[in-house]
């Protein structure tokens, strides 16, 4: 098996582990999709404040011969600053007023998944950064076109307005989870670096899943 064939698969299986999630099942089965997607707004700005900054320090980390993938990941880490902005924005669609969120203290399920994103792209392998990205890109492009679905269904005419957040990042996921195919296919990858990609994709979604738990408790 190729490690693209492994990769797939290891998102693969990522994937289903969010599909069993009650956050993913209730909003599919028409119960509380409103409700969620609010809670998941206010979480979201939280971890991409914290997180969306984190990719450098990969890059940091890396052998200067891989000078186009240390790039493409600070590329990358510019385009995500911001994007808690879109949440912010969608929340007020919803009558929320923005210093609510961001005065408000982050669940344990947020400090879960940002702790995580630190230790592998600043602790363990570097390469782990690629298993976060591959698995986060992975699953909003296939994901979120569903989620969004559902989510407008329940939502207001006003309210309508405030999808952005899930919108783009389904969007925008998809070409960068083809950018990162691309990269990886021409990168000189050690067995161990290969690994820790693989490794990651699957406690990504594990950790992904704890988060989404904590939103919908």
């Amino acid at each position: 098996m190729s490690f693209q064939d492994k990769l797939d698969l290891a998102l693969k299986e990522g994937i289903e582990v969010i599909k069993e999630s009650k956050f993913f099942q209730d909003i599919t089965n028409g119960k509380n999709a409103r409700e969620y997607y609010i809670r998941y707004l206010k979480a979201a700005y939280h971890y991409v404040t914290n997180s969306s900054s984190f990719t450098p320090l990969a890059a940091r980390r890396m052998d200067s011969k891989h000078l186009k993938i240390r790039k493409w990941i600070l590329e990358h880490s510019g385009e995500e600053m911001g994007h808690e902005l879109m949440a912010l924005k969608d929340l007020e669609k919803f009558g929320i007023n923005r210093s609510e969120i961001i005065n408000s203290t982050p669940n344990i399920g947020v400090t879960s998944w940002v702790s995580f994103f630190h230790y592998k792209v600043a602790i363990d392998n570097p390469f782990c950064a690629f298993g976060v990205l591959y698995f986060l890109e992975g699953m909003a492009t296939e994901l979120a076109p569903i989620i969004v679905k559902e989510i407008i269904a329940n939502l207001s005419d006003d309210e309508k307005k405030g999808i952005t957040f899930f919108r783009e990042h389904g969007d925008l996921d998809e070409d960068h989870l083809q950018e990162q195919k691309d990269i990886l296919a021409k990168a000189d990858l050690t067995a161990a670096e290969q690994d820790a990609i693989l490794q990651t994709i699957r406690e990504s979604a594990e950790i992904k899943k704890f988060m989404l738990d904590q939103i919908v408790k």
